[in-house]
């Protein structure tokens, strides 16, 4: 689950773990990440901290660079996370990366972009409690925020692009309910 003791809080989880098995409700939590991304800079996804029944079980911080416009190769994870912090840092990547890459497409200048990811996760899936979450995520939503020069409709159809071919779906392994919305600013 990690690669070293500031990763996690081993103690933390097992109380979790017991605490889930006599109460299901409280195995219930969200997490949130975000993504940043302006032009000529790097993005990145900030994954923070999970809490649950009021202690820090994966305290800190972590931030991982997803592309860049520097000229080598930069970034990768800060160290090995949770698994849903992983897993939303990976689909909020995928879509700053993909409207990033749909808005050159589209002749869609960006100058700049981010994205507010929340997830609701049932920890019951990831403890094995319940074999039908498979990765605990059941709900994510979005919010996509573009600062840009372009017309708002060349915009929304860059963004629209994404939703169809989100990969959220694709790399969730249960039915997960995704909901998203573009926040335009002119520049």
């Amino acid at each position: 689950m990690a690669e070293h003791k500031n990763d996690v809080n081993l103690d933390g989880v097992k109380h979790l773990d017991k605490m889930v098995r006599e109460n299901p409700a409280l195995g219930k939590m969200t997490v949130k990440v975000q993504s940043t991304w302006e032009r000529g800079t790097k993005a990145v996804v900030t994954v923070g901290a999970v809490q649950a029944l009021g202690q820090s079980l994966f305290p800190r911080t972590r931030r991982f660079v997803i592309m860049s416009d520097d000229p080598a190769p930069l970034g990768g994870v800060d160290s090995a996370p949770f698994p849903p912090e992983l897993l939303l840092a990976a689909l909020a990547g995928c879509v700053t990366s993909g409207i990033a890459t749909n808005a050159a497409l589209f002749d869609v200048p960006l100058d700049a972009m981010g994205i507010d990811m929340e997830a609701d996760i049932d920890v019951r899936g990831m403890l094995g409690h319940d074999k039908s979450v498979r990765n605990g995520i059941t709900d994510i939503r979005y919010t996509v925020t573009i600062q840009s020069p372009a017309p708002e409709e060349k915009v929304r159809r860059c963004k629209e692009t994404i939703d169809r071919k989100s990969p959220i779906r694709d790399t969730l392994a249960n039915p997960v309910n995704v909901t998203s919305e573009l926040v335009y600013k002119q520049s």
